[in-house]
């Protein structure tokens, strides 16, 4: 189904595409022959204005003999079926028009078009603003229907004349219907094409996965049992955590206080004696609510929402010193708008884990945490996190993988699932080192945190 549905997409776009295609190569042929007819009808304005150029330049005859010249002139120029030249004085009388000698002496000044224009108007502007072109409907000499007509104008200012041509456009639509025909019957056998490809290709990719379907199957089945029960190994160690917790700290806490209470009320009559046994179940009762509320930001990191990564990053380095009197040394920048939230929490987690090795396994007096980002010559940022100890260090350190624990298991699995490495060595202070890369995470928007 996904690759019928990809065929068929395809295909669509393919026709889209090919209609856009057809669409601007048709605007730009018609483009390319108006503007071949543009230059065309100025070097039949500029052949006639050569032909008269002696009439009105000629100073032994007088204005009328002159002009009555150029108009048996403009009268007997033709060219093609029906090319001709016309002309007007500045108050819109006709003075040639060969194909209709009825208009000769007739005022068009407000003579109308089809589509309501004033042409005779526009064309006299134009010509007057020195030459252009004007769109119109004329009847056309050959058919004597009304035809769109793409007409030039220029300006005689010796005798306040504007004489013009033009050329019937209707072949122009003839043209770009015969080669839209040939694109589309051109696009019909591509399309065609692919349809036969992409039925041959589903065809193969069917039967390629009715052969594979069987053992991706068991697979599947095998990776299924294996990562319920790698969900029921996290829970259980989560669990034992936090009963850890509870049973070590909070619990061990309320026993005091509760000792303490009875103490206190059983000596409620000697105020010099429950008052300290009350006070000091205040002071417990606030080391209490403290670990709760270290235990539920171990749960959930709800300060990479309201602080963002790095803040909470410091904020942890900070609890770990003073939980284990471990110095701890934090150094980070600003990274949230580069990464998505699962993978703020990834390496949030990491550090986790990774304190907590430390306090337990490594016998250190010094942690450096170092958060940064790294810009490389592609210019796809990374982002670098680094943890590490002066302790006794590990001999495995070349070796530490999933199978190591499951705490280092977990540490793998986050940074793997967002695209990142994660490598053990010896650093610099002498113990283990832990280095983390992780890729920007994309499809962030404009998002910041």
């Amino acid at each position: 189904m996904p690759i019928i549905l990809v065929s068929g997409l395809t295909g669509w776009m393919i026709h889209i595409e090919a209609n856009r295609l057809i669409t601007k190569e048709i605007q730009l042929v018609e483009t390319r022959i108006l503007k071949a007819r543009r230059a065309e009808l100025k070097n039949y304005i500029s052949l006639a204005m050569t032909a008269i150029s002696h009439e009105f330049e000629e100073k032994d005859r007088s204005i009328t003999e002159a002009q009555q010249a150029v108009q048996q002139i403009l009268n007997n120029l033709t060219y093609g079926q029906d090319g001709y030249f016309y002309a007007y004085d500045r108050s819109g009388t006709n003075l040639v028009s060969a194909p209709s000698p009825e208009l000769k002496g007739k005022n068009l000044w407000y003579r109308k078009d089809e589509q309501g224009h004033f042409f005779v108007q526009e064309l006299m502007k134009r010509a007057i603003e020195g030459g252009g072109f004007y769109t119109f409907k004329w009847p056309k000499p050959s058919t004597g229907q009304d035809t769109l007509k793409l007409g030039y104008a220029t300006f005689l200012p010796q005798w306040g004349w504007m004489i013009g041509t033009g050329t019937y456009i209707d072949d122009i639509q003839k043209q770009i219907n015969s080669f839209e025909k040939d694109m589309r019957t051109i696009t019909r056998h591509t399309e065609l094409t692919f349809l036969m490809i992409s039925l041959l290709v589903i065809g193969i990719t069917a039967l390629s996965v009715a052969a594979l379907h069987f053992n991706e199957h068991k697979l599947a089945d095998q990776k299924l049992k294996a990562l319920t029960q790698r969900i029921i190994d996290v829970q259980e160690e989560e669990r034992k955590r936090v009963s850890n917790d509870l049973h070590d700290g909070i619990n061990q806490l309320l026993v005091s206080i509760r000792h303490r209470l009875e103490l206190a009320i059983d000596q409620i009559a000697k105020p010099e004696v429950a008052e300290p046994l009350l006070r000091k179940s205040l002071s417990i009762l606030d080391t209490s609510i403290a670990d709760v509320r270290r235990i539920s930001k171990a749960l959930h990191p709800s300060a990479l929402a309201n602080i963002g990564l790095s803040e909470a990053v410091r904020e942890l380095g900070q609890d770990f010193q003073d939980s284990t009197t471990i110095r701890t040394e934090v150094s980070t920048m600003r990274v949230d708008h580069l990464l998505s939230e699962s993978a703020k929490i990834g390496l949030f987690r990491v550090v986790q884990e990774a304190l907590t090795n430390v306090s337990r396994h490594a016998s250190a007096s010094l942690v450096q945490i170092e958060l940064k980002i790294c810009e490389p010559p592609n210019g796809h940022k990374t982002i670098h996190l680094s943890i590490a100890d002066n302790g006794v260090g590990t001999r495995e350190t070349g070796g530490l993988t999933t199978e190591s624990g499951l705490g280092l298991r977990n540490m793998f699995e986050r940074v793997e699932s967002h695209g990142g490495t994660l490598t053990f060595e010896k650093g610099e202070l002498g113990g283990l080192k832990l280095s983390i890369k992780i890729p920007q995470s994309e499809n962030l928007g404009f998002k910041w945190t």
